[in-house]
């Protein structure tokens, strides 16, 4: 049977927690959440004791996370002739106007993926290194997008077996083109680690993003990874990976899909990252607009609060009103931010319930919120949420502070709101 992207695979459906044994849950890759609101407690307390014993079992400290930087929620990956990257008339790389348009459809990009032989190579006997060591201009591209704050990453085709052999092994040839290129990171094609001798081979700085799902031994030292193909549950689930280690970062992708919403939902809610991926292989599969502004949307937050997107203190399903819109709850230095997604139609209501405090504030658009008291010292939080729309809750006066809000609203507004 052939491989039909728009159904997940029984590999990529969510993993259910209640009643599994904590060992099942190692291979997961997104932990499913149970429909009924009244089983979320005894699901985080299940999640947050798996995580320790994990921990426990692995000796797990993280020390690699304090070497690498956590920051590169927003990649791209880009094909070296791309037209976008690469002027054929002047037979020169554009990298600022690339970047450019990145950040006026996208918001830009933290990261870039620089794809260079598949699906060409085997036409004549080069090998996937020749392919990079062809372009002799290479090493001024990267320092470009650096000098831009872009990470750049090289690919790895393990696969390359069949073309010219290089004098040396492929972990060597790898560290090599790095050191030449002064990249930032190896995405590791279809494989979900590097062995070790590429890891030994490569300074600590250098991230590894494995594709697809990284085992839970290799979260040590693979600081990133593909979300690829990943499917969620109805009512939104928890990376696996992102939840034993907060600053992994983990990037949603299904490449051939027309909607993205799904992706940008289990990110913005995971607070982890999003690859970009519109020429695949030649096949323009382009974002719609729609899935752009959400993207865009996000960026703002990226940037201003990615402090509290690996906190240690992270609530998934936190202070829910009810109905389709859900938040994680995150708090650095003892001041909440809610990632918020409505995973339903059009929303004039609330979307948290949670302790009273001055000046709830959607820093997406910097406007206040509608606040309803409902006892117990609780407050009822919310305002005009499109159907598929996102906010980010913040209180103001405290850390959380506000990003300079957009022009424009970044998803189209559902009725003004007033709490009846």
């Amino acid at each position: 049977m052939s491989f039909n992207p728009y159904v997940p695979r029984p590999i990529d459906r969510p993993t259910e927690v209640l009643g599994a044994r904590l060992d099942e849950l190692d291979e997961a890759k997104i932990f499913a959440a149970p429909d009924d609101p009244a089983l979320w407690p005894a699901w985080r307390e299940r999640l947050t004791e798996w995580r320790a014993d994990a921990r426990r079992r692995l000796g797990y400290d993280g020390r690699h996370y304090d070497e690498v930087p956590g920051d590169c929620l927003s990649v791209c990956l880009a094909w070296l002739w791309d037209e976008t990257l690469y002027d054929h008339e002047r037979g020169a790389f554009t990298v600022d106007a690339f970047l450019d348009g990145a950040e006026r459809d996208f918001g830009g990009f933290d990261g870039v993926v620089l794809w260079h032989a598949y699906p060409i190579i085997g036409l004549d006997d080069r090998n996937q290194f020749d392919f990079y060591r062809d372009v002799p201009e290479l090493p001024e591209v990267v320092r470009a997008f650096q000098a831009r704050g872009v990470r750049v990453f090289v690919d790895y085709n393990p696969w390359d077996t069949g073309t010219r052999r290089e004098a040396v092994e492929d972990e060597e040839a790898v560290a090599a083109i790095v050191t030449w290129l002064g990249a930032d990171g190896v995405f590791l094609d279809t494989l979900k680690e590097g062995a070790g001798k590429l890891r030994a081979a490569l300074p600590p700085h250098v991230v590894l993003a494995g594709e697809s799902r990284v085992p839970l031994a290799r979260v040590e030292d693979h600081a990133m990874s593909w979300a690829q193909w990943f499917a969620d549950s109805e009512v939104p689930g928890v990376l696996r990976a992102k939840w034993f280690e907060r600053r992994h970062v983990l990037h949603h992708t299904r490449r051939w899909h027309r909607s993205h919403l799904d992706e940008l939902h289990s990110a913005w809610l995971n607070g982890t990252g999003i690859l970009v991926w519109e020429s695949v292989f030649g096949v323009w599969v382009g974002w719609s607009e729609r899935d752009r502004s959400v993207l865009r949307a996000m960026r703002r937050v990226h940037r201003s609060h990615a402090e509290w997107l690996r906190s240690e203190d992270w609530t998934p399903l936190a202070d829910h009103a009810g109905g389709d819109v859900y938040a994680s709850r995150w708090v650095h230095e003892g001041q909440p931010l809610w990632t918020v997604v409505n995973r339903g139609g059009d929303v004039d209501g609330p979307w948290l319930v949670t302790g009273a405090a001055p000046g709830f504030v959607d820093l997406l658009t910097g406007e206040p919120l509608a606040v309803t008291p409902v006892g117990d010292g609780k407050v009822a939080v919310g305002g005009p949420l499109a159907a598929g729309g996102i906010a980010a809750v913040a209180v103001g006066g405290g850390r959380a502070g506000r990003p300079r809000p957009a022009a424009t609203r970044a998803f189209p507004p559902a009725r003004r709101f007033a709490f009846r």
